[in-house]
């Protein structure tokens, strides 16, 4: 076999191995029909049954903040990363998926904005030589929670 032959087939297989950064959905922005405190309590109670710890973020009552964090892929439903399932890091990837809701009082119901961010860490890897830090481009939310909350607003 050639050397130029070879040197493509390394760099092809090196390429392969590589993986490509994931991109969040933009935040939804939408108008709901329901008033702002009504449109935040059915909100929280569908984070809190998905399995989110829910607080509310501002006085008023019409904002929130769920997490939800979880090893392992526990996650999956809801996020999309670049290392893919079956990896070594995915394995051993733990993540907090955490959405931010606001609901802004319209005059025939609420104006909505829900977005999201994703931190990622790897906690078996901690202080060995694969030891990756905690980000929040590893993985994103890949909107699933997002268009249910809004399926539940409409």
């Amino acid at each position: 076999m050639s050397r130029r032959l070879i040197a493509a087939i390394v760099v092809l297989a090196a390429s392969g191995c590589l993986s490509s950064p994931v991109v969040a959905p933009a935040p939804l922005a939408f108008h709901a029909p329901k008033p702002p405190a009504q449109a935040t309590q059915i909100v929280a109670l569908a984070l809190a049954n998905a399995g989110f710890l829910v607080t509310q973020s501002d006085s008023g009552g019409t904002a929130l903040r769920a997490n939800r964090t979880a090893a392992y892929n526990g996650n999956q439903d809801y996020v999309r990363c670049r290392y893919p399932n079956g990896s070594g890091a995915a394995a051993n990837r733990a993540t907090t998926l955490i959405v931010l809701f606001r609901a802004k009082p319209d005059t025939t119901g609420s104006n909505v904005t829900i977005g999201g961010n994703v931190t990622t860490s790897y906690p078996a890897y901690q202080g060995t030589a694969m030891e990756i830090a905690p980000n929040d481009t590893d993985c994103v939310s890949n909107g699933v929670i997002e268009r249910q909350l809004e399926a539940a607003l409409r």
